[in-house]
């Protein structure tokens, strides 16, 4: 858990962070593998806050949140109260494969994408991408715009999952890749998601398996920045 605003009957969003992470604290019983606060560290010393930092991305997470410990809470405001930091990420044109129609407000709609890389005549699977789309009506990149492309490429529907004719390609930004079991291509992308439609890109022009690898293998340290 990272964050109370109402506590005892009591809308407490206009107190310091410090103060609401204390309350926090004292009602959060942590128990191993379920439930515990966000990992907190306060210090002024630059060099400690790195490695902080890289310890995270150490445990898979994808960076750290730096906060104002005098700050309020604001809802989707950053500045002056908080930032994120994490690595800065790579992207790759990968043509999609299967897909899910979602729920609620996305009902209808395919919204949650299996993406292949080349290899050879195959494509293989390197993960599922459900972030990055608009859900404005009209917009190129919309998941009805994307929902209106892949329907007449379903050459097969199971429950709400579809098998996709593997034709549109997506530029699928990414933090890394890591090997993983999951996937046909034993790879998978670490927190996808879609930054643009390639109508200019045939399937047989997407990266392939060895790009893939060549990616997954790089251990070059990771550079970071602060958005």
């Amino acid at each position: 858990m990272k964050s109370i605003i109402f506590h005892n009957n009591k809308i407490i969003a206009n107190l310091p962070f410090k103060e609401r992470r204390k309350i926090l604290e004292s009602i959060v019983k942590t128990e191993k593998l379920k439930i515990r606060p966000s990992m907190q560290f306060i210090t002024d010393d630059e060099n400690k806050a790195l490695k902080f930092y890289k310890d995270a991305l150490k445990m898979h997470e994808e960076g750290i949140m730096i906060k104002n410990l005098e700050a309020e809470y604001h809802p989707g405001r950053r500045v002056g109260f908080m930032v994120k930091m994490k690595p800065d990420t790579a992207d790759l044109d990968l043509v999609i494969v299967g897909a899910e129609y979602g729920s609620g407000k996305r009902a209808g709609w395919l919204t949650s994408y299996i993406v292949a890389c080349k290899s050879n005549s195959d494509f293989l699977e390197v993960g599922k991408v459900s972030s990055g789309l608009k859900e404005k009506e009209g917009e190129e990149t919309s998941y009805e715009e994307m929902t209106k492309l892949l329907k007449p490429l379903i050459i097969k529907e199971k429950n709400k999952e579809v098998t996709i004719k593997p034709r549109l390609v997506v530029s699928v930004k990414y933090q890394n890749i890591q090997k993983s079991p999951s996937y046909s291509s034993g790879y998978a992308l670490r927190f996808p998601r879609i930054t643009h439609y390639r109508p200019d890109r045939k399937h047989f022009d997407i990266a392939t398996l060895e790009e893939v690898k060549k990616e997954a293998l790089q251990h070059k340290p990771i550079p970071f920045n602060i958005v």
